[in-house]
């Protein structure tokens, strides 16, 4: 036993850590988060009706996230309480792919472990994991997949192709963005391994059976009229884009871009920071220095600061915020809010945390010129990153969408590096990582204290005889209760007489007032008006 204990120490101090962020957040409340209502709605239907429908709301294949919850609803029933849990335990499935996939790596032990728990209380990947949203469960078979294509580069066996075949499989029956996946692993067989025909087998063998898989589930969803009617609707996007390139686009493109690298910046800074002081090129310092003002600048002068990317980290807290008086601006939260000076300070520090990616492409770009070898798991990561990321550019990102970018720029930056920090730089690495779970920890207990008390004001008002069409609760509840498929405009079944807000305005009567407990700046407070 003791044996035991000592050779997964680590995994089991993560496992501790995951239980104890639980218990303090609490999952507890059997009310919808976000679109989670609508993939929940699918869940119910299969446990209490028995039959799978995939409502029109979304485009995603979806069937796999759908029969995953149905396991757990089956076993303990239908509530959100019950499939937030599915999404819990997936989620420390992904930090325990995180921390594999660095000593795949040869990260060293102190930098595996800091930087899986850098990833835990990134407050997009806390908040997602408190629901039964999609992201947490596609980021956890992308890891996984991702760590058996990279272990198939390291061994030349098609034992971990054929295990990365079947985290493709499943990463597709919940987004058919798992294309990208065997497209990037044939990329970089072809960039790092010799062109015999046993790598060529191996380099196509996923994206065939990929290709294979997806005809065969397509047919079998068309067959039984199960496809919603927006399918595959962000490729068609996507196409057109392409072939209607302007000025406009790639304007959005570069700005997409900034945003992005600012967002994994600033969330991986004291890794991204320590690992820049490796690179002593000329004018490294001038270089850092004018993409660090350039960038921050143009992202101050568009008005796109962090938090931009829409809707989970939001300004001051998680998200979205989806009372009325927030509906169509889910990227604030209730007030205080943090002072722009705040947000452009923050912008700036994940710009300049970014540098160190653009100084490791020089790096590469100068190994391959020198005709030096590079390792096969820093390609693997570059591939994918360049591959993951483009289409994203072209049709919109959501903050939620960059999850696997974090772990992965780990990999990129610390593949085969055993360099440990410095005492000093690790307090500030600590630092940053109490204020990070601080914030984090506090806003997810937040998002879900509020919408516990909201969820607990309607039912007492629908309780009290008042009709469900007549209280604008926010959109979780408006779509949880009157979406329908048959009717076009079915929002308007809702004719509201009360309505719940954060902030009453001087037209609107005050009837009620709800306290939640609120750990952040601010009061805790709601109001039903007439």
């Amino acid at each position: 036993m003791m044996r035991f204990f000592k050779k997964y120490q680590d995994q089991l101090g993560l496992l501790l850590l995951w239980l104890l962020l639980i218990l303090i957040i609490n999952p507890i409340g059997d009310f919808p988060l976000n679109d989670d209502w609508c993939y929940g709605k699918s869940v119910k239907t299969l446990t209490e009706n028995g039959y799978l429908k995939l409502y029109n709301w979304g485009e995603m294949t979806l069937v796999g996230h759908v029969y995953w919850g149905f396991l757990f609803t089956k076993i303990f029933g239908f509530s959100f309480t019950v499939l937030r849990w599915s999404t819990l335990i997936l989620g420390f499935a992904t930090l325990l792919g995180i921390y594999e996939l660095c000593k795949l790596a040869n990260i060293s032990r102190w930098m595996a472990i800091f930087g899986t728990v850098l990833c835990m209380v990134n407050p997009i990947f806390l908040s997602l994991s408190f629901s039964f949203m999609t992201d947490i469960p596609f980021f956890c078979v992308t890891i996984w997949t991702f760590y058996f294509f990279a272990k198939a580069l390291k061994t030349d066996s098609w034992k971990p192709i054929i295990w990365a075949i079947f985290f493709c499989f499943w990463a597709f029956t919940i987004r058919q963005l798992a294309w990208v996946f065997p497209v990037v692993f044939l990329l970089t067989m072809l960039l790092v391994k010799k062109r015999t025909l046993q790598n060529l087998a191996k380099a196509i063998a996923p994206l065939c059976t990929l290709i294979v898989f997806s005809l065969v589930f397509s047919y079998i969803m068309e067959s039984n009229d199960l496809l919603q009617e927006r399918y595959n609707s962000k490729f068609g996007l996507l196409l057109e884009n392409i072939k209607n390139v302007d000025k406009n686009l790639i304007i959005l493109i570069f700005s997409y871009f900034f945003r992005c690298m600012a967002y994994v910046g600033f969330f991986l800074a004291p890794i991204h920071i320590f690992y820049m002081n490796r690179y002593k090129f000329k004018g490294y310092k001038i270089s850092a220095i004018v993409w660090t003002l350039l960038v921050t600048g143009i992202l101050i002068q568009i008005g796109k600061v962090l938090p931009s990317l829409d809707n989970i980290w939001i300004d001051f807290g998680v998200g979205p915020t989806t009372l009325a008086d927030h509906a169509g601006n889910f990227a604030t939260s209730p007030e205080p809010r943090a002072p722009q000076l705040f947000w452009q300070i923050v912008t700036a520090i994940g710009v300049f945390s970014s540098v160190a990616l653009l100084f490791h492409i020089r790096q590469i770009v100068v190994l391959v010129f020198k005709k030096q070898q590079v390792n096969s798991l820093v390609v693997l990561s570059f591939v994918f990153y360049v591959v993951y990321l483009t289409p994203f550019l072209i049709v919109g990102v959501y903050d939620r969408y960059l999850l696997p970018l974090f772990p992965i720029a780990i990999v990129f930056l610390g593949a085969n590096s055993a360099n440990i920090p410095k005492k000093k730089y690790q307090y500030v690495a600590f630092g940053f990582l109490i204020l990070m779970t601080w914030f984090s920890v506090c806003a997810v207990h937040d998002h879900l204290s509020w919408n516990r008390a909201r969820w607990k004001a309607l039912d007492e008002l629908v309780d009290s005889g008042i009709p469900k069409n007549q209280i604008q609760g926010g959109v979780e509840y408006v779509t949880w209760n009157f979406f329908s498929e048959a009717k076009e405009k079915w929002w308007e079944s809702v004719t509201p007489t009360y309505t719940l807000v954060f902030k009453p305005t001087d037209g609107q009567k005050v009837v009620k007032k709800y306290q939640y407990d609120r750990w952040l700046f601010g009061d805790g407070v709601m109001y039903l008006v007439e």
